[in-house]
């Protein structure tokens, strides 16, 4: 069921399987880390794919990205926080390694 004047889903249902499938993700990246089922990059490249696939699961389950009426908005915004994200975090770690070979390159 569809609120005509907002765009957004008022069943329940939608919200329930947003719960269960980010509890298995969940439950999922858990049971890999512990139970030692990957290792190395194996490992990391699996955890960071379910984290990606359980950030898409929640935006459009839970905060109703890209289903609205006219998403054109919701999306570019959405797009320029990831894209200020990598900026922001790549930033960080270009800083980091250059004071950590600066630090190296000293002692």
């Amino acid at each position: 069921m569809i609120d005509q004047h907002h765009g957004w889903n008022t069943s329940f249902k939608p919200l329930i399987w947003g719960l269960v499938l980010s509890l298995i993700f969940t439950v999922l990246a858990y049971f890999i880390a512990v139970e030692h089922w990957l290792s190395g990059w194996g490992l990391v490249f699996t955890i960071f794919g379910i984290c990606i696939i359980q950030a898409m699961t929640q935006l459009i389950f839970f905060m109703h990205l890209f289903l609205e009426s006219k998403p054109k908005w919701n999306s570019l915004v959405f797009f320029f926080l990831v894209l200020v994200m990598f900026v922001v975090i790549g930033g960080t770690l270009w800083i980091m390694n250059n004071l950590n070979y600066n630090v190296k390159m000293h002692t």
